[in-house]
Formats: C-alpha cells, sequence, structure tokens
C-alpha cells in the first residue's frame, strides 16, 4: 500500500510538470508552502488491542489534527482545494502519509489498562492531499465496478491503514450507500475494536439511512471511546429532523 501511494504521489508531480509546472517554482513552493504542526493524542487499550494497534491508532489522530490544521491554511491559502463532501476521505488518506517526528511516546497504567500517549512533529505538504486526491479516485474508480455481492460483503485488508480504512466508509456514504456504509463499518470494527471514529462514522451512516435510535446509540459509544467530536455532539446534539434527540 505504501508503494503504491509513493508511486501514485511521483506520477502526480511529473503530471504537473508535464503540464507546465517550472521544478524550480514548484520545489520552492512545496518547500515553502509545507506547514509544520506539533499534535498530540491518547489512545485507551481495551480487550481486543494489541500495543502495535494502540501505538498506529494514537499517532494517526495526531496526524489527522495535524492535516485538519494544515488543511485549513493551504486552503485559504488556495494551495489546495476545499474538498468540501471528499473531505473526510482526502484528509484521512493524508494522514496515512504525511512526514512525522515522534517527539515524546509514554505508556500510561490506568484502570482498564493502559493509555499510550503520543506527541510528534509533522510536515504536511500540498502534494500530500494531491496524492491523497489520486488515490482517492482510483480507489472510487475502482469500488464502481465492484459486484453487489461484493458491495455487501465486503473485505478488510489485513494491513493497518487507519485512514485507508477509515476513507471507504466515508466514500459509500457520500455516494448516498449508507446501508454498505454500516455494513462496511460492521466489519471494520472487528480490526479497530475500540477505535471511536469507526463509531462515529457509523453514526453518520444511521443518519443518512434516518435509524435515529442506532445514530444516537453509535454516537454515545464514540464518545465512551474518547472521540471527542462524538462527546461534543451528545453534549449539543438535541434534535435531528423530526425526531427527538434528548439526552
Amino acid at each position: 500500500m505504501q508503494t503504491q501511494l509513493r508511486l501514485i504521489r511521483y506520477f502526480g508531480w511529473v503530471f504537473l510538470l508535464i503540464f507546465g509546472w517550472n521544478p524550480c517554482y514548484s520545489q520552492n513552493l512545496e518547500i515553502n508552502a509545507a506547514v509544520e504542526v506539533e499534535t498530540e493524542s491518547a489512545y485507551h487499550m481495551r480487550v481486543g488491542d494489541s500495543k502495535e494497534l494502540a501505538k498506529t491508532l494514537a499517532l494517526f489522530e495526531a496526524k489527522r489534527v495535524a492535516v485538519d490544521i494544515a488543511g485549513r491554511y493551504l486552503s485559504r491559502k488556495s494551495l489546495i482545494e476545499f474538498y468540501e463532501r471528499k473531505r473526510e476521505e482526502i484528509y484521512n488518506l493524508a494522514a496515512d502519509i504525511i512526514e512525522l517526528r515522534i517527539l515524546e511516546e509514554k505508556w500510561i497504567p490506568i484502570a482498564e489498562g493502559l493509555r499510550v500517549f503520543v506527541r510528534i512533529k509533522s510536515y504536511v505538504h500540498p502534494s500530500d492531499f494531491i496524492t491523497a486526491e489520486i488515490t482517492n479516485l482510483q480507489l472510487e474508480k475502482d469500488e464502481a465496478r465492484e459486484s453487489f455481492r461484493e458491495e455487501m460483503e465486503p473485505q478488510i485488508i489485513k494491513t493497518t491503514n487507519p485512514g485507508f480504512d477509515l476513507a471507504k466508509a466515508y466514500r459509500f456514504m457520500r455516494l448516498g450507500k449508507w446501508r454498505v456504509s454500516v455494513i462496511y463499518l460492521d466489519r471494520l470494527e472487528k480490526k479497530y475494536p475500540n477505535w471511536g471514529a469507526v463509531f462515529l462514522a457509523k453514526c453518520h451512516s444511521y443518519y443518512g439511512l434516518h435509524e435515529f435510535p442506532q445514530m444516537k446509540e453509535a454516537l454515545e459509544k464514540a464518545c465512551d471511546l474518547n472521540n471527542s467530536e462524538a462527546c461534543d455532539d451528545l453534549k449539543k446534539l438535541k434534535r435531528v429532523d423530526e425526531h427527538d434527540f434528548s439526552l
């Protein structure tokens, strides 16, 4: 997967050079536009988690925050697009591939087991978003060729690429394949049993299906797993459409 992403990144820049970009200008733009960010994250290990998985998800969450921050500034300078409905897909894919340096890593005993804390420095380039956009487009084309049976029985890759895995769920949602997204997330939950982002995505899928009790349950589960966005939504979200969502 990483080799594929590197090839896509390479050919993406070849495309820009062929169509009139000055190499020196492109290199300088990439260096000058890079956003350097320090972020941190923590992941609580629970039953079903390994230390390797816990660290991977903690690092991914820290990288995803870095991508969010860099994206705001790069898009305001028109160096990348706003992406709108594709944002979750592209930002998750970009978080998988950005450069990082671990500044701090701590394993803290807690009542439930272990809590891993990481602090990282990330270097986010406009080309990271270009790579993610090209990857997302190719994956969407590949998935469009899948049969109905393949959609209803989605395969989960064994390698741990959180952004790649989560982006697929949001592609299904954008295309209005809400039920397929739920089925896919049910399977993804077995790979990441205690990752709040999976349950937050499932909440969004249930909302698309107008299945509000399931939506609330998924949101509560995401919050229980320390997803801050889900917890914030639980505090503030009182009504959804015509259904009472009072907590």
